[in-house]
């Protein structure tokens, strides 16, 4: 990847964070609060990126970071078929707020 796309992708993401900044709330405290208002059978299970970034309106290279800082594994169910989708497990212990 060139130098100057990298530059201007890096940019671009600092732009979308501080515009994020001043109409939302911070990505993290969004998630935690959506996935803590979730039943507990809910919470237990595996999550495609899909109904994360619904429920967060966040796109996956951004809620990826927050995911992986909560401490949730990103696995992918392997097929002989050819699709081999992915999905995020949450953590066995719980974060706090």
């Amino acid at each position: 990847m060139g130098t100057a796309m990298t530059a201007a992708w890096s940019r671009e993401l600092l732009e979308e964070a501080g515009m994020d900044q001043l109409s939302k709330p911070d990505l993290k405290q969004r998630f935690v609060a959506w996935f803590d208002s979730q039943p507990e059978i809910s919470r237990n299970r595996p999550y495609a990126m899909v109904e994360l970034e619904q429920a967060t309106g966040a796109p996956g290279r951004q809620l990826s970071a927050v995911l992986l800082s909560l401490g949730w594994e990103r696995r992918r169910k392997w097929s002989k078929t050819g699709q081999s989708p992915r999905y995020w497990v949450p953590p066995t212990q719980r974060w706090g707020a």
